[in-house]
């Protein structure tokens, strides 16, 4: 009996003898390469795949001649450097083979699967296996619980659902991936009748290999105007996109094996959900094997862990590929916590709980209506007895965990549900894509651990968070998040893992809390607003509120509150005409941190305008601030000078906790300066509700200490004056203006009329996008976040990143640029995509600097996407040398 064949798993599936690997999600040197699914897909030197498969990874991918394309004939065997090759259907999707490999000099066989389905497909060959000695396979859905109804079945409800939607004068929207799931629905629809209109990528994909899919129905490209009496067939990314929200008459379908999972369709939003899959199910993976006949089977993707445990069980070697088995674990043992319903996050542990207030989350996201989201979080609020549990209701509603922070990024909870779930990385890693949505995925992971809920208050979550903020190593905050994971059931920890991600996504920012509260005791939205912002605290404002003692919220020292801010307007005659006084008082808007400075008679601090204290980072400053006679709260612009040169922002911003770079700043080579334009709050009185001119008079009046100077104000009687006022800003090396009414009063938070900014943009760049990143909360389905580069002339035209930017785009131009993006893929680590670069974007942005964050030396502030511009090729975009001579650098 010949030895098996090696098998490895360094960073994906590798067969060293033959020195090959199978779907990895990088460029190698030799791959076989399955299916056309993006997430098999990257550019290798030699590739081994089906002709279908290269001719759509050409259609979907652009493959030009990137690296060799070695075409395998379907089932026949082809000799290659000792080793016999042969492609066998696999089901999956169209093109979709597996590999069967035999060593020539023993004849030892291994068989690799790839995504497979035994089942006849409407849009793919029928699968087919052959004897091999070692079987690596996929089991997606390697849990009994995974059992597909019949396709016919399937099919005969989705066809029901589209039938009852136009009856009803509605347009069912079907939601399928591109490639696969697309066709597959397009060949159930062809006997039905109905007229087709499909998105684009779909159109693509289909018009591909059209010729080999047999009948299908009238399709054609998505028009919303024509929309009415089609069925409209989509990519889930694509399900929530404008163009379905403004038709209003859509009931949307999910196609998707996951289906069977409890909760599924609350999870991915839609009216109805179909176990419609191109995988193998349960009965179908233990066939396969059982069919096979291998000595050893490698499971990789999905219930390795589980479905290992099971075959074993059933006398077949079988190991995880991807991570160390537990033998002590058996499937009978899980089974009953895998196969647990969803939990709704039920009150039974009492008023206060923290289930009560994941499940009010859960019912406020389940709605849609402003209303119905504020009444659900008032009722909640409501039942609050307790006066600090309701403080912390309501600041965990808007998404605060305290004061201090947690210290606990993504990796840290990620590694926390891996440990407690006993789920692999790879299989992580496939949930998350899957979901793109932090909550779902917290659930689905922890569905599989076993878990022992106990009684849990508001306040047990607030002094877990306090454990958190004080905890010392990675090791112990793990372990922490562990423990309070492992006490809560899977639906109210995956809104544990929301509140810690500030990802609630519930809509109830914290302008629907603060009218959530009102509503709940009968308050004033705007009232609650105020204290909420004088506070600095949504709890505390919804204890006011709860004792009708809203009018008692003042400025406090030691409590910050949020600054006011300056709406902008394009042009000087727009500020003149938009004040409409006698006379303007203008500041020069400076290129430094906005802070708020709090001193009392024993404490001084100084906060950033999103409320986080740095005093300790300015020493100098704070040292200054003790020599006041006078308590104060002071609004203001932290700016510094090193040599008599002004130094800018990003030179400014290493202050603020870049503790390898804090040795540039010390001050002896960097001075320091805190300008003060407004006085909020001084000796026991607020300052809010008085006009600018008697708040600048008490401001003159303090005697200020070296360091700290109180800004300049200019009077402007006319358009003219601004205007020219802008340009001396400009040219003392400031950002440009601030107007004000003298007038008004302090509006903290609020971006009001009476404070009016003039900066104009400070130039453009053309660049090219080179990477693409999946974007959060409401845009977490499409790709939003671009990073960009410039061309590097004296390096032959080689690109060199430059800035990254996510706004000034409509949601329009997104969901395109997403599916020009999905298809011009180069390879994929995470959310982030590595792009063909082509597509040209000008972008804005208020100043750029020499940094060492790129690999062009540069950066920009505030860069925002300006405009797509079509009519330019990446040939044409800028250079290198242009953008350091817009930063004042030299080579």
């Amino acid at each position: 009996m010949p030895p098996l064949i090696q098998v490895t798993h360094p960073n994906g599936i590798y067969l060293p003898e033959a020195d090959l690997w199978l779907d990895p999600h990088f460029p190698g040197k030799r791959a076989f390469i399955s299916h056309a699914h993006s997430d098999h897909v990257a550019r290798h030197e030699m590739t081994f795949c089906s002709e279908v498969t290269r001719d759509l990874m050409k259609t979907r991918y652009g493959y030009k001649s990137e690296g060799e394309m070695r075409v395998l004939p379907m089932r026949e065997a082809v000799e290659w450097e000792g080793w016999e090759l042969r492609l066998l259907p696999a089901g999956h999707i169209i093109g979709s083979a597996m590999l069967h490999l035999t060593r020539k000099a023993d004849g030892a066989t291994l068989l690799y699967t790839g995504d497979y389905k035994l089942r006849q497909g409407l849009s793919s060959e029928r699968c087919e296996l052959l004897h091999a000695d070692t079987l690596i396979m996929e089991c997606t859905f390697g849990l009994p619980q995974f059992t597909f109804p019949p396709t016919a079945q399937v099919v005969h409800q989705v066809l029901k659902f589209v039938q009852e939607t136009l009856e009803d004068g509605g347009i069912p929207v079907l939601l399928g991936y591109s490639l696969g799931k697309a066709q597959e629905i397009l060949c159930a629809l062809a006997e039905a009748g109905h007229p087709v209109m499909v998105h684009k990528s779909i159109w693509d994909m289909t018009r591909a290999v059209a010729p080999l899919l047999g009948r299908l129905p009238e399709y054609r490209l998505f028009d919303a105007a024509q929309a009415a009496g089609h069925v409209l067939l989509f990519p889930p990314s694509n399900g929530r996109s404008i163009a379905i929200k403004k038709l209003k008459v859509c009931r949307t379908a999910m196609m998707t094996g996951w289906a069977l999972q409890p909760g599924a369709k609350f999870r991915y939003q839609v009216d109805e959900i179909f176990p419609l899959s191109d995988h193998a199910d349960y009965p179908e993976l233990v066939e396969t094997v059982q069919e096979v006949k291998p000595r050893c089977t490698w499971l990789v993707h999905g219930y390795t862990h589980e479905f290992a445990a099971d075959l074993r069980q059933r006398g077949f070697e079988a190991w995880t590929l991807e991570r160390a088995d537990q033998l002590e674990l058996t499937l009978a043992s899980a089974a009953p916590v895998l196969r647990t319903a969803v939990e709704t996050g039920s009150n039974d542990w009492g008023r206060g709980s923290f289930a009560q207030w994941a499940e009010a989350c859960a019912q406020t996201a389940e709605v849609a209506s402003r209303l119905k989201k504020v009444e659900r979080l008032a009722d909640m609020l409501r039942s609050l007895s307790d006066v600090e549990e309701l403080a912390l209701a309501a600041r965990f509603s808007a998404g605060s965990t305290g004061d201090a922070p947690l210290n606990t990024g993504w990796s840290l909870l990620k590694r926390a549900l891996i440990e407690l779930s006993g789920v692999n990385e790879a299989e992580y890693r496939t949930i998350s894509r899957s979901q793109a949505d932090t909550g779902r995925t917290a659930f689905l992971v922890l569905q599989r651990a076993v878990l022992s809920p106990t009684a849990c208050s508001l306040s047990d979550v607030a002094a877990f968070f306090a454990q958190l903020s004080r905890a010392g190593g990675q090791v112990e905050r793990v372990k922490l998040i562990k423990n309070r994971l492992q006490q809560l059931t899977a639906a109210t920890g995956a809104w544990l893992v929301r509140l810690m991600t500030g990802e609630l996504r519930m809509g109830s920012k914290e302008g629907l809390i603060e009218e959530a509260v009102a509503a709940a005791f009968d308050a004033g939205a705007d009232a609650v607003r105020e204290a909420a912002m004088l506070c600095g605290d949504i709890g505390q404002a919804a204890r006011l509120a709860s004792k009708h003692s809203l009018h008692e919220a003042k400025p406090r020292p030691m409590v910050p509150i949020k600054v006011m801010l300056a709406s902008p307007e394009e042009t000087a005659q727009d500020i003149w005409e938009r004040l409409n006084t006698a006379e303007v008082w203008l500041e020069d808007k400076y290129d430094g941190i906005r802070a708020q400075m709090h001193r009392t008679a024993e404490r001084v601090e100084i906060y950033t305008r999103d409320l986080k204290p740095v005093g300790a980072q300015f020493p100098e400053i704070m040292q200054a601030a003790s020599a006041l006679s006078a308590e104060v709260i002071l609004d203001g612009e932290i700016i510094a000078h090193a040599e008599d040169k002004k130094l800018s922002f990003f030179d400014l911003q290493k202050r603020l906790g870049r503790r390898d770079q804090a040795d540039l700043f010390l001050p002896s080579d960097v001075t320091v300066k805190y300008v003060v334009f407004d006085v909020l709050w001084k000796d026991g009185v607020s300052l809010l509700e008085k006009p600018l001119t008697e708040r600048r008079a008490k401001l003159e009046a303090i005697s200020l200490p070296a360091g700290m100077g109180v800004i300049e104000v200019m009077k402007a009687a006319s358009a003219d004056d601004i205007e020219a006022a802008f340009h001396a800003a400009r040219r003392r090396g400031n950002e440009g203006l601030i107007a004000k009414d003298a007038l008004s009063h302090y509006s903290p938070g609020r971006r009001g009329k009476s404070w009016l900014k003039l900066k104009k943009a400070f130039a453009t760049l053309d660049v090219v996008v080179v990477r693409a990143e999946q974007g959060h909360g409401k845009r977490s389905h499409v790709l939003s976040d671009y990073t960009f580069a410039v061309r590097d002339e004296e390096a032959d035209n080689s690109l060199r990143i430059i800035g990254k930017a996510y706004s000034g785009l409509t949601d329009a131009e997104i969901e395109e640029l997403t599916e020009h993006f999905t298809q011009t893929t180069l390879s994929q680590r995470g959310r982030v995509r590595t792009v063909t670069p082509e597509i040209v974007l000008e972008i804005a942005f208020d100043s750029i600097q020499a940094s060492n964050r790129h690999d062009s030396g540069l950066a920009m502030r505030f860069p925002r996407i300006k405009a797509i511009r079509r009519d330019k090729g990446p040939a044409e975009i800028d250079t290198l040398a242009y953008a350091r001579k817009l930063a004042g650098v030299s080579v």
